[in-house]
């Protein structure tokens, strides 16, 4: 009987070999350190199995395995009070580098046993959904390369964390101290929702260093897209926030929070979260370039965001300024 040299065990143990090390070269590129390397190749075998399993059950059993833990910080979000889950708006899980393929940014049957267990609201093909499943437990287990690595990267390097002088972890898959899910919807909401002391009021945290952080220290700067219609109102906010601490997990300087306010005309603002991930000054300083700043400019959702209604292209114009503003709480 001949044997596959492909497939002896030498050579799938030399080649597994080959691909950690260009796998940890890759990471440390991208400013991981040895401790988020590790993580991060736990991480992409978890969601390499996941995107392979046939069923749920198969499913629960890769995560327990790999990553124990993880499932029940799902489920207890599950629990939460909803609206919790309701401050977040909705995205595409198709990232804006793959709009020509079409490849789902987290695979279907994935986003599919996530919804199942935190109850949100996805589409038949789960391409548009809840943005806070999507960018968090979502990116957990997504391998798409994109121009600036893997989307969990912000849950895994610890940048977040080492920046605002958090506790290690806190924003991760694996927190000791609540779950991803609740500490980033609290922190980036206080931030993001500052003006809104009614949604303010609904963000009762209870993790101490995220309930009784300094956010009146912080030096958030904010750029807003409006559109004012006779139907309408929307209005896309871009809070990019200086780490007030020296980043030692990475290169980023910077926290960036979008979120969206999208209401027909008369009701009331309901202000949600997009997404939230560290970026660099020099991202910074796109953003906010005064040759993309006027008072009729076209207007388009960013960082795969999304909205419940189709808006024609002609009604998308509007102001876009730089709002001078801090927090007020």
């Amino acid at each position: 009987m001949r044997v596959n040299s492909d497939r002896s065990p030498f050579i799938m143990m030399k080649k597994r070999t080959i691909f950690n090390a260009l796998f940890s070269l890759i990471l440390s590129l991208f400013g991981y350190s040895s401790y988020a390397q590790e993580t991060e190749k736990t991480w992409f075998e978890t969601a390499r199995r996941m995107a392979q399993a046939t069923s749920q059950d198969e499913m629960r059993l890769i995560l327990n395995e790999t990553v124990p833990g993880f499932l029940a910080t799902v489920e207890q979000d599950s629990k939460q009070n909803r609206e919790l889950l309701n401050l977040w708006g909705l995205s595409r899980n198709i990232d804006e580098s793959h709009l020509s393929d079409g490849t789902r940014t987290v695979p279907a049957n994935v986003i599919q046993f996530l919804q199942s267990i935190l109850k949100v609201q996805y589409d038949d093909n789960f391409v548009f959904g809840h943005a806070g499943l999507t960018h968090t437990y979502g990116y957990l287990m997504s391998n798409l390369q994109t121009p600036f690595g893997f989307k969990r990267a912000r849950y895994v390097a610890g940048e977040i964390e080492a920046g605002f002088g958090f506790s290690e972890a806190l924003f991760s898959g694996l927190s000791n101290k609540g779950t991803l899910l609740s500490n980033l919807t609290h922190f980036a909401g206080t931030i993001a929702f500052r003006d809104h002391n009614r949604v303010l009021n609904g963000l009762t945290c209870r993790i101490p260093e995220i309930a009784n952080y300094p956010y009146q220290n912080l030096q958030p700067k904010r750029l807003i897209e409006r559109i004012r219609d006779d139907e309408f109102f929307l209005e896309l906010r871009t809070d990019i926030v200086p780490f007030p601490n020296n980043n030692n997990h990475g290169r980023n300087t910077h926290l960036l929070i979008y979120s969206i306010d999208y209401h027909a005309r008369g009701q009331d603002s309901q202000p949600r979260l997009i997404t939230v991930f560290p970026v660099q000054k020099g991202f910074m300083d796109g953003v906010f370039a005064p040759s993309g700043l006027g008072e009729r400019e076209h207007i388009r959702l960013k960082y795969n965001a999304a909205l419940p209604v189709s808006i024609p292209a002609e009604k998308m114009i509007g102001k876009r300024f730089i709002a001078d503003e801090k927090p007020t709480n």
